[in-house]
């Protein structure tokens, strides 16, 4: 696992799992690691921030196909989705620090894969369990855009 996506994968869990743990804090190089990625995804998916603006007001992700395929970007760079379109939330399992693992189980448990026509969409579905899982995952879900 390179360094990138090693870094991505810590700091994506650490803002999820902040519910449960309030002391994290985050370093400016990891934030800085998550933008690069949402940069990068934003450009292969024809995303924009506008997007995103709207959910943390209403709770819901916008059922948009751009940000559908953000999604199944942000997962596959860091090898969360593989070429089936199943998640793999327990390879957070070797990243993480062992306080979240209860957390993200909960998640893998919760959730698994929830198949969609494609992988977009899966990638959506599955981040709407999540959010509907834990809420304030959807507040982490897109923090390196507000920085």
């Amino acid at each position: 696992m390179n360094i990138t996506r090693i870094l991505f994968l810590l700091i994506t869990c650490q803002y999820y799992f902040l519910a449960a743990v309030q002391t994290l804090e985050i370093p400016k190089h990891m934030k800085s690691a998550a933008k690069k990625l949402t940069n990068i995804c934003m450009k292969d998916t024809r995303a924009t921030e506008d997007l995103f603006h709207g959910t943390k007001e209403t709770g819901k992700l916008p059922d948009d196909n751009r940000l559908k395929c953000f999604l199944h970007c942000v997962l596959d760079k860091v090898g969360l989705i593989d070429n089936d379109n199943i998640i793999h939330l327990d390879n957070l399992f070797e990243v993480l620090p062992p306080e979240f693992l209860p957390i993200v189980e909960q998640l893998h448990t919760t959730c698994g894969t929830q198949s969609g026509v494609d992988g977009c969409e899966t990638a959506y579905l599955t981040t709407e369990c999540y959010i509907k899982t834990n809420p304030m995952i959807l507040e982490m879900l897109f923090v390196s855009l507000s920085d």
